[in-house]
């Protein structure tokens, strides 16, 4: 039964089976030649009574402590049953192999001393094996659990980002352990030690079948985490018609900080503040995207559309520009990746100061330009701006010119130094100031293109049913100009767009009118507006209430799924963790909830492979830090 069900759960993740049962030792023999000297094979699958020296009357001096027999049908062991031997065979062969061993001290096979030498990146021969070197396995646990999470594999790969071809070493061995204590077992697996320090290679034995091939995503990802943020922020990072829908209007500012990008004649720091919403990161990444070297070689398209959409508000390429999203980074890791990025040398055994990095772009042939942002959102904002941007922002280069362009983006609470300074030099940029009549055009060209992406709204028939919605949502959101600096109205106008698409489209202009002018004033009303028509909506809330508390690149499904029940208890409820399954159940649940909420979700990928969710924006985080629990219909539909 347990090699029935192997077989299918093999099978369920593309492999083709051969299944030999109750061999003897001549048919282990060639079968197991077969297997490891065979280029198609991947994975090698033993469950036996395990034997070892000592069980053949050999004192333990005499016995190869490594040396790990697979008793055959008939009893007999000798070279042909020796797995050790067979793990050393296969680390010879071309392409690399998995041995998963099932027998009792199975750990011996995994920690063979003549392939604990060898690099990861060159090692051929892997192991996962039941138990310790000098411990029993029971009743094939160890297998029962391997199956269990090849199903999840070929249900979910789990979890893992649709980036990666593969689910990766750690998190597949990671899970077949938690299975093993899920079935009770007091078995702890052994497998072929790595080396943490190391990036480990790519294994081909775990295929993830949400694994999409896209050749852009795949040179994106290679790009350093710090610029690859940018393009999420702008909402390019999948498709290139998301950059349209997310990022419109803004081009007298964009126009204005590209031409001081390309001009080192001027200034050396210019910020950009706002309230949350009103499009610090959309503006910011919009530049990067022009002009920093790495994106443009991944993905060009993005530098394309933007040129097409507002040639005067693109920077120039610049191998020289370096980029910084400081969500959730500390000073170390962004003085590592500026160094990596403006390919400055580095000495491996001591960490860069900020003295050494002002030192050394100093001495660059030309004055290197900084995009940073989300400062407000860095693990340690106020020691960020006293030990590492101000210092920027006041060096100067023994020619007499700044050190390095520094364009910061931040919220305006807290960095009175950092705004004065840049007040101080006219470079101060406040997107709540912008003129209502600018706002209210950009806001109008926004929503024009959201709708006509929307087939409901899309036809020719209802040109004048979406110039007039467009219309009157800019007119209703600049209306109060004062109440913009609480609210950024392109963040609510972004989330109103999301909740057209479920209700009924207005098929005559003065429908259209009375539509637009029902726009929610705040990112709560319109925020609670759409989640409110979800058919799970206090489930869907609370979902994405426990996302809002991720740091840095987000949070996995796990911790989403143990934080999420706190703010909608009925997720725990209706499955109430009395079997396994059970929990299983709940984390289909939340991976079905995460599907509903992704128009409000970013995506990053865990050091094991996992996909991480954080909010799309920091101010939504904010709002459900802030109110993680349902709130009445009255709060829903509250509209200033």
């Amino acid at each position: 039964m347990l090699m029935s069900r192997l077989n299918l759960a093999y099978k369920s993740i593309g492999y083709d089976v051969l299944g030999v049962a109750d061999p003897d030792r001549r048919t282990v023999l060639v079968e197991s030649d077969e297997a490891i000297m065979s280029a198609s094979t991947r994975i090698v699958h033993v469950i036996s009574h395990g034997s070892v020296a000592e069980d053949l009357n050999r004192s333990r001096a005499a016995a190869n402590p490594e040396h790990i027999h697979m008793v055959p049908a008939c009893g007999q062991v000798g070279n042909a049953t020796n797995v050790s031997h067979w793990i050393s065979t296969a680390h010879q062969r071309p392409e690399p192999t998995l041995f998963i061993v099932d027998l009792c001290r199975a750990g011996r096979a995994a920690r063979l001393s003549e392939l604990t030498r060898v690099p990861d990146s060159d090692r051929n021969a892997w192991v996962i094996a039941a138990t310790s070197p000098d411990l029993p396995a029971y009743d094939g646990r160890f297998s029962e659990a391997v199956a269990e999470v090849l199903e999840q594999i070929a249900l979910h790969g789990l979890d893992t980002s649709p980036s990666l071809r593969f689910v990766r070493w750690d998190r597949a061995t990671r899970a077949i352990q938690q299975s093993l204590e899920t079935l009770g077992s007091p078995q702890r697996l052994h497998t072929t030690p790595v080396d943490v320090s190391q990036e480990l290679p790519e294994l081909p034995f775990f295929p993830n079948p949400r694994w999409r091939h896209d050749e852009r995503l795949e040179k994106l990802h290679a790009v350093e985490a710090p610029v690859r943020a940018f393009v999420a922020d702008l909402g390019a990072e999948h498709f290139i018609d998301r950059v349209g829908d997310h990022f419109v209007g803004r081009r007298s500012q964009l126009e204005w900080l590209a031409t001081w990008l390309d001009d080192h004649s001027t200034g050396g720091l210019r910020v950009v503040t706002g309230a949350p919403g009103s499009g610090k990161s959309a503006l910011l990444g919009a530049l990067v995207c022009a002009g920093h070297q790495a994106i443009i070689g991944a993905a060009p398209d993005i530098r394309t559309y933007l040129t097409a959409q507002s040639p005067d508000g693109v920077c120039s390429p610049n191998p020289l520009l370096a980029a910084i999203h400081a969500r959730g980074r500390d000073l170390d890791a962004i003085l590592a990746s500026l160094a990596a990025q403006w390919d400055l040398p580095a000495e491996s055994y001591r960490p860069w100061t900020v003295a050494d990095l002002l030192a050394e772009i100093s001495a660059l042939t030309a004055v290197p330009g900084l995009i940073f942002d989300a400062l407000d959102e860095a693990e340690d904002p106020q020691g960020l701006l006293r030990s590492l941007l101000l210092p920027l922002a006041k060096a100067v280069r023994p020619d007499g010119q700044p050190v390095v362009r520094l364009l910061v983006g931040t919220r305006r609470w807290g960095f009175r130094p950092l705004l004065d300074r840049a007040g101080q030099q006219e470079g101060l940029l406040d997107l709540d100031d912008v003129a209502p009549e600018e706002m209210r055009e950009d806001l109008r060209s926004h929503m024009l293109r959201r709708l006509s992406a929307l087939p409901r709204y899309s036809g020719p028939g209802q040109r004048a049913v979406r110039t007039v919605l467009a219309d009157t949502v800019a007119e209703a959101l600049t209306q109060n100009p004062d109440r913009m600096h609480e609210w950024g109205p392109f963040l609510v106008a972004r989330i109103f767009g999301q909740v057209l698409e479920a209700l009924p489209p207005a098929t005559e202009v003065e429908d259209a009118a009375a539509l637009g002018a029902s726009v929610p004033r705040s990112l709560p009303a319109v925020l609670e507006l759409d989640v409110g028509s979800h058919p799970d909506s206090r489930a869907l809330r609370a979902v994405l209430a426990a996302v809002a508390f991720a740091k840095g690149d987000g949070f996995p499904t796990e911790a989403i799924a143990a934080v999420a029940p706190e703010f909608a208890p009925e997720l725990l409820t209706e499955t109430a963790m009395r079997e396994p399954g059970e929990d299983r159940d709940r984390l289909q649940r939340i991976r079905a909830l995460l599907d509903a909420g992704s128009f409000y979700l970013r995506t990053g990928v865990e050091s094991d492979g996992a996909t991480l969710y954080r909010l799309f924006h920091q101010g939504l985080a904010d709002y459900l830090q802030d109110e993680p629990y349902p709130i009445d219909d009255t709060a829903r539909s509250e509209d200033a």
